[in-house]
């Protein structure tokens, strides 16, 4: 498998090779961000992407007002390399 990054706006690069929730991914490297529903509805986990594309583990988050350049750790996987502000 191989492996991708991704990298924190001011903070840190990390690397990584499992398919799991990018929240998931930042929690294991004690990268701590608020989290309520796990599911896409609340919206407390909204996160600014930079670079880079994700792929949602739900048709879409239903969270109400979400810009473009925003995204939901809770519930994408990274497609590869990123880059996000957090």
């Amino acid at each position: 498998m191989n492996y991708s990054t991704i990298e924190i706006v001011n903070n840190k690069t990390i690397i990584y090779k499992q398919s799991i929730s990018l929240l998931s991914i930042l929690n294991k490297h004690n990268i701590h961000i608020g989290y309520q529903c796990k599911s896409g509805y609340c919206g407390t986990c909204r996160i600014q992407i930079i670079k880079g594309r994700v792929h949602y583990l739900i048709k879409q988050p239903i969270a109400a007002l979400f810009k473009k350049n925003e995204i939901f750790p809770c519930c994408c996987i990274p497609n590869g390399n990123i880059i996000i502000k957090i």
